[in-house]
């Protein structure tokens, strides 16, 4: 039976910069601490799971959520038919998603190799936030709803 953890992350989406190198050699990663305080968080909202689903397989669903600009609603607040409705612009779901599986990284699970399914939503709504589903467990990695796709007619 699959194990299931749901994290609602008040977090504004940020994206995996890339590694950076310096004069000496070294390399580092820029976005270490924002990882760092994104754990803390996920840790204080939902605990980490057993060593027995360290190791099984994972289907992984993020639904970054932005908040929308002013631009999109009138001056009675009431948004505008112009809106788009999905998030089409930077930055990149697949720099957001690595970010968050790069921070969840060997404290959810043991690697990120183990997710075998992913799914990532980029949307507006009322203030920023990130939202995971972890299954683990799952011999194919996602549940059949996850195959219904993104629904695009949330209007928030």
């Amino acid at each position: 039976m699959p194990h299931i953890i749901y994290l609602n992350v008040p977090y504004v989406p940020t994206s995996q910069k890339r590694h950076r190198h310096t004069r000496g050699g070294r390399t580092y990663d820029p976005c270490s601490e924002q990882k760092r305080d994104f754990l803390r968080l996920c840790q204080s909202i939902s605990a980490p799971p057993v060593d027995e689903h360290m190791h099984a397989p994972i289907g992984c669903m993020l639904t970054f959520t932005f908040a929308r600009p002013c631009s999109h609603r009138t001056s009675k607040g009431v948004l505008r038919k112009s809106a788009p409705l999905c998030h089409v612009y930077k930055p990149d779901a697949d720099n957001l998603a690595k970010f968050v599986m790069d921070a969840l990284n060997g404290v959810y699970y043991k690697d990120d190799s183990q997710i075998c399914a992913l799914q990532v939503l980029k949307r507006y709504g009322d203030e920023g936030s990130v939202r995971i589903e972890l299954e683990y467990g799952t011999g194919d990695g996602a549940r059949t709803r996850w195959r219904e796709g993104p629904v695009f007619h949330n209007r928030t």
